[in-house]
């Protein structure tokens, strides 16, 4: 009795999965194309929000440094490093690269030293 309930189970499964992939594939190479391009536009908007929110983190370490130093403390570091950015987007060391190279190419950050030691300060 069993297997018959699990036979007829998997065929049912099986022709509405068949039935779903149907509905869901793009009816055109246009469609297809459409949906493409919502994706890419998605992606970069989603890119765009993430190195915002790297640039402000940025500016609030320039604003913690500068009532430090009213305050006399100096700090050793002046802005903030790959890993601060990945625990603010919550993503891989790779992709917090990706978005610091991003921004540097664009003109907006600096890279400050190298190895261990490299931090991200906002261009002046």
């Amino acid at each position: 009795m069993n297997i018959f309930i699990a036979v007829i189970v998997g065929i049912a499964g099986f022709v509405l999965g068949r039935a779903t992939k149907k509905s869901l594939a793009p009816s055109s190479p246009e469609e297809f194309e459409e949906i493409q391009q919502a994706s890419q536009y998605a992606l970069n908007e989603r890119t765009e929000d993430r190195k915002e929110k790297i640039l402000e983190m940025m500016e609030q370490a320039v604003i913690r440094h500068e009532e430090l130093k009213t305050c006399n403390i100096e700090e050793e570091r002046k802005g903030i490093d790959r890993a601060d950015v990945e625990k603010l987007l919550d993503v891989s060391k790779n992709t917090a690269l990706s978005y610091l190279d991003e921004l540097e190419l664009d003109g907006k950050i600096q890279q400050i030293g190298r190895g261990k030691g490299v931090y991200y300060m906002l261009k002046k």
